[in-house]
C-alpha cells in the first residue's frame, strides 16, 4: 500500500535555525553553494569569421570554453569590440575544490589557441549579492604552455542561489544543449488582463424580413456565439451574450444577423462589425448605453441592430475552479490594499518515478501559480531527486484562497518541441489553514491518475509562510465580507455560464503565455487550471456521495455514542439538554454544549496541512453526450451539498483557526445573553420573542443576516483541499 500521508521535515533553512543567507530574503530555502565564472571577453587576436586562415594573430570564430571536472560548456562568439558577459555556476557539491577552472580560447575548428588554470580553493567567497568584483585580464599561453599575447578577461567566486548572477547563469545541474538552455531556467509569467464582454442583443429593424426563423451570431476570434430564433417581423432577442477578452482590445467583435429557413441550412442577411477599443468599460451596475449598429448585406444596407456592448470591469474573471481559485478581486481592482504575503520555498523532491523510459531519465522542474502570477524553476535534469531550493513570494489579499504547486517532467530537451510536458503531480495549500508566521515544511506526496487509480509519483519537500501586513482587526472584517466582488453577487452567472467563460478563459491565457519566451506549455496551464474538470466522472460521483455520507455518519455515531452512553459527559449533557423541569436554561444549554465541543477540539486541533484522500480522487472520463452533462450537475450539485455539510461541520474543527475562533466568541456572547435572557424572562417567551423577531424584522435586516453567514461559511475549509 502506497503512504499518501503528509510528513512533517526538518530542513536546515534559515528560518529555522535563525540563520540567513546575507543580504537577502532567502529564508526558507536551503543554501546550495556555486563556484561562478563569467567570461566578459578576450584581446590580443583579431577575430576573423570567414574562412580558415593559417595566421596565428587571426582567430577564426573565437570563443571560449570554460572546463571545470567533468563539466564542459562554452560561450558563445567573442567580438572584442563588444563585451558580452556569460556567467557559469557549477555546484559545489559537483566539483572538487581541490580542482582546477580551465579557460580555454578556441577558434570555430575547435584548434585551442590559449588557455590559462585558475586554482578552485583562490576564489574569493562572495557573501553579499550587493557586492561585486571587478574582472581581471589573465594571460593564455599557448598548447606548448608558451606565453602568448592574447587575454581573456574574467572574474569567478563562490557564492549561493542567492547571488543575482545566479538566475541569468548556466547551471550544471541542468547543463543541457545551448538550444535548449532557456528551457531549463527559471522564469516568471503573468496571466493577461481578463474582462467579460456583455453583449445584450435586443432587437433588430430588416428590411424585407418576413419574420422566419431569424437569430443573431457574434463572433470574437475563434469563440463563436448565437441567440435563439425569433419568427418576428421586427425580431426581439432581449438575450445576454457574454465572452471573455484580453488587454490590450486589439480585436473586433462581428455580429451577423441570419435566417435560418430550415434546419440544414442559413443565409446571412447582415453583419456589423465593433471594434473593442470602441467598448465602454463598466466598473459598476450602472446602465449599459445601448445604440443601434448599421447592419451591412451583400446589396448594402440592409437594417439596424439595437446592442449594448461593454467591458465588465467590476466581475471577477475566473480561470481556475471556484473552489480552488487563488483570486477574487475584480478585474478593476484599483485600491485594494493586501492583507499579507505568502513565500514559498520549493526544496527538493525524492523518489520520483522514472518519466522517460527510452533514455531511462527524468528532468523534473516545478511550476506555482498565486493570483495572475506563476513562476516555474529551473530542470533539474536527469535525477529523480532533484534539489531546487527556490523562493517565492506572491501578495495575498485573500485568504481563502489556494497556492498551486504542480511538477512536470521537461520532455522538450529529448522529444522536442512537439513533445507533450508529463504531469508528475500536483499540491494545493490553503491559505486560511496556515498560521500567521509560521514556517511549514512538509513532505507532500505527488500523485496522478493513471488507468483508473491513483498513482503516486514520488514526493515534494516546501516549506510555507503566511506573513500579515495588517492587523488581526481587519484580517476578521474579511470574514465577513462576500468572496466576490459586488457586482457579481448582484448579477449573478449560472454555473453553466461560469464554467464555459472559465475555459474560454483558460484558452486566452495559453495564447498569452504562448507568446513568452521560453512558453509555458499549453498542457502546463490546463493542468494548473483545471481545464475540463467538469466533465462526468464515474468516481467523482461516488467521491462525491462519499463525502455527503462521511458529514452524515459523523452526526450519526455522535447520536449512536448518546444512546448507547459510550461517554458519560455527552449523556448528562444530552439528558439536561431534555429536561422538561428546567425549561428555562435549555437555550442556555445548547449554547454551553457548543462551546464545551470547541473547546475540546481545540485540544485535538490540526496542526498538520489535510492529508491527501485517495477515495475523494476522481477520474474524469469525457463524453459529449448529453445525458451525461445532465449527470454531471447531478454530480456537481451532490458535491456542493457534501461542501455545504463540510463547511458546517469545520466550525468545530480548527482547521481555520482564526474563522473558528470568531464563531467561538459569538457564541460566547449567545451563551451569556441567553442566561441573563431566559432568567429575566423564561425561555419559553424568550423563544417566542426570537420568532417573532426573526418574522418582523425588516427586508434590509434579512438580507444582511443571511449574507453575513453566507460570507462566513463560504471560507470554511472543505474536503475538497484534499483531493488530487
Amino acid at each position: 500500500m502506497e503512504d499518501f500521508a503528509i510528513k512533517e521535515t526538518t530542513p536546515n533553512i534559515p528560518a529555522m535555525n535563525g540563520s540567513m543567507l546575507p543580504g537577502t530574503a532567502l529564508d526558507i530555502v536551503e543554501q546550495m553553494d556555486f563556484l561562478f565564472v563569467k567570461v566578459f571577453n578576450a584581446r590580443g587576436f583579431i577575430a576573423y569569421d570567414g574562412p580558415y586562415i593559417a595566421n596565428p594573430q587571426v582567430v577564426v570564430n573565437p570563443y571560449v570554453v570554460v572546463k571545470v571536472g567533468r563539466y564542459k560548456v562554452a560561450t558563445k562568439y567573442l567580438q572584442p569590440s563588444l563585451d558580452r558577459a556569460e556567467t557559469f555556476a557549477f555546484k559545489e557539491e559537483q566539483i572538487n575544490s581541490d580542482e582546477e577552472v580551465e579557460i580555454l580560447l578556441k577558434d570555430g575548428a575547435a584548434i585551442t589557441v590559449g588557455k590559462v588554470s585558475l586554482l578552485i580553493s583562490d576564489a574569493i567567497r562572495r557573501d553579499s549579492v550587493g557586492t561585486s568584483y571587478a574582472p581581471c585580464w589573465y594571460a593564455l599561453k599557448d598548447r606548448n604552455n608558451r606565453n602568448t599575447n592574447m587575454e581573456v578577461n574574467l572574474t569567478y567566486w563562490m557564492g549561493t542561489q542567492a547571488d543575482a548572477e545566479f538566475a541569468s547563469s548556466w547551471h550544471s545541474d541542468s547543463a543541457a544543449d545551448t538550444c535548449c538552455i532557456p528551457f531549463t531556467r527559471s522564469r516568471q509569467y503573468h496571466s493577461p488582463i481578463l474582462f467579460y464582454l456583455r453583449v445584450c442583443v435586443n432587437e433588430a429593424v430588416l428590411r424585407g424580413n418576413n419574420g422566419n426563423g431569424i437569430y443573431v451570431k457574434a463572433t470574437l476570434g475563434d469563440v463563436a456565439k448565437k441567440t435563439k430564433v425569433s419568427n418576428m417581423v421586427n425580431p426581439k432577442w432581449d438575450e445576454i451574450i457574454l465572452f471573455v477578452v484580453a488587454e490590450p482590445f486589439d480585436g473586433s467583435l462581428v455580429l451577423t444577423v441570419k435566417v435560418q429557413p430550415n434546419e440544414e441550412r442559413s443565409v446571412i442577411i447582415g453583419r456589423c462589425t465593433v471594434p473593442l477599443e470602441n467598448v465602454q468599460k463598466r466598473e459598476d451596475d450602472t446602465p449599459i448605453v445601448s445604440d443601434w449598429y448599421n447592419l451591412v448585406g451583400p446589396e448594402g444596407m440592409v437594417g439596424k441592430l439595437h446592442m449594448g456592448i461593454s467591458l465588465e470591469g467590476g466581475y471577477h474573471v475566473f480561470d481556475e475552479s471556484i473552489n480552488y481559485s487563488s483570486d477574487f478581486r475584480p478585474t478593476a481592482n484599483s485600491g485594494i490594499p493586501s492583507i499579507g504575503v505568502v513565500h514559498l520555498g520549493i526544496l527538493n523532491a525524492a523518489g520520483l518515478q522514472i518519466m522517460k523510459l527510452m533514455e531511462n531519465r527524468t528532468d523534473a522542474y516545478c511550476v506555482a501559480k498565486y493570483g495572475s502570477r506563476w513562476v516555474r524553476t529551473r530542470t533539474i535534469l536527469d535525477s529523480v531527486a532533484p534539489q531546487w531550493n527556490e523562493q517565492f513570494s506572491w501578495p495575498v489579499y485573500e485568504l481563502y484562497t489556494v497556492l498551486c504547486i504542480a511538477v512536470f517532467d521537461n520532455c522538450h530537451l529529448h522529444g522536442g518541441p512537439e513533445a507533450l510536458h508529463q504531469q508528475i503531480g500536483k499540491i494545493r495549500i490553503r491559505l486560511s489553514t496556515l498560521e500567521v508566521n509560521r514556517v511549514y515544511t512538509f513532505s507532500y506526496p505527488l500523485a496522478v491518475t493513471r488507468y483508473s487509480k491513483v498513482k503516486k509519483m514520488g514526493e515534494i519537500q516546501l516549506a510555507v509562510r503566511l506573513s500579515s501586513s495588517t492587523s488581526l482587526v481587519n484580517r476578521l472584517r474579511t470574514y465577513s465580507q462576500p468572496l466576490l466582488p459586488k457586482m457579481q453577487c448582484s448579477s449573478t452567472l449560472s454555473e453553466f455560464k461560469l464554467d464555459k467563460l472559465k475555459n474560454e478563459a483558460a484558452s486566452l491565457i495559453v495564447l498569452s503565455l504562448a507568446r513568452d519566451e521560453p512558453p509555458l506549455r499549453k498542457e502546463v496551464i490546463s493542468y494548473m487550471l483545471d481545464v475540463g474538470v467538469e466533465t462526468w466522472s464515474l468516481q467523482k460521483a461516488i467521491a462525491n456521495y462519499d463525502r455527503v455520507r462521511m458529514v452524515v455518519i459523523g452526526f450519526l455515531d455522535w447520536f449512536e455514542n448518546i444512546r448507547n452512553s459510550k461517554s458519560k459527559i455527552i449523556f448528562v449533557y444530552a439528558s439536561l439538554l431534555l429536561a422538561i423541569l428546567i425549561p428555562n436554561i435549555l437555550l442556555p444549554i445548547i449554547f454551553l454544549g457548543l462551546i464545551g465541543a470547541w473547546l475540546w477540539q481545540y485540544r485535538k486541533r490540526p496542526r498538520l496541512p489535510p492529508d491527501m484522500h485517495i477515495k475523494l480522487t476522481g477520474i474524469v472520463i469525457n463524453s459529449r453526450d448529453d445525458q451525461l452533462r445532465v449527470i454531471g450537475r447531478m454530480q456537481t450539485a451532490l458535491g456542493e451539498l457534501a461542501t455545504l455539510g463540510e463547511r458546517v461541520e469545520s466550525l468545530l474543527s480548527w482547521r481555520d483557526s482564526l474563522g473558528t475562533s470568531v464563531f467561538f466568541v459569538v457564541f460566547v456572547f449567545l451563551c451569556v445573553a441567553a442566561f441573563c435572557i431566559t432568567y429575566a424572562i423564561g425561555c419559553r417567551w424568550f423563544m417566542v420573542f426570537l420568532m417573532v423577531l426573526l418574522v418582523v424584522r425588516r427586508p434590509i435586516h434579512r438580507i444582511i443576516s443571511i449574507t453575513y453567514l453566507k460570507n462566513f461559511l463560504d471560507r470554511m475549509p472543505t474536503r475538497t483541499d484534499s483531493m488530487f
